[in-house]
């Protein structure tokens, strides 16, 4: 096989990225990009379970099996290698810090953070472990 054979794309390959037309509770979706699409399949990491939200831009690709939807477009700023943070609507997160530290933060501000030393603050109070027993 020729090397411009092996990155041959078959017609309508690729990706673009849509805007989010409509958002239905239950997962049902559409975007437009060069055309409407709807119902396309989802894509997320193992574990994650999402759907588009309205006005919200997301990756589409086009691939031999048909379109589907690979997520938002994101950032990385503020992460460290390894860390992984999930932001919702409200503002809500959960994020696992790279020293395996998970903060829990609620859309006002409030927060949970589990240290790993075994220390719990809720809200600023910090909570010390509980000695093991021997």
């Amino acid at each position: 096989m020729l090397i411009d054979q092996m990155f041959h794309r078959p017609e309508g390959a690729g990706a673009a990225l849509a805007q989010v037309s409509y958002s239905l509770k239950g997962g049902g979706w559409g975007a437009v990009a060069d055309q409407e699409y709807r119902y396309r399949p989802l894509v997320a990491p193992g574990g994650y379970h999402w759907c588009p939200q309205e006005d919200q831009q997301v990756l589409l690709l086009h691939t031999s099996d048909g379109d589907l939807c690979a997520g938002v477009p994101a950032s990385a700023q503020a992460l460290a290698p390894g860390e992984v943070s999930i932001t919702g609507p409200t503002g809500s997160s959960i994020r696992l810090w790279a020293d395996g530290t998970v903060t829990l933060t609620g859309p006002a501000g409030s927060s949970l953070h589990f240290a790993q030393d075994g220390t719990v603050t809720i809200n600023g109070t910090t909570i010390p472990p509980t000695p093991k027993e021997a």
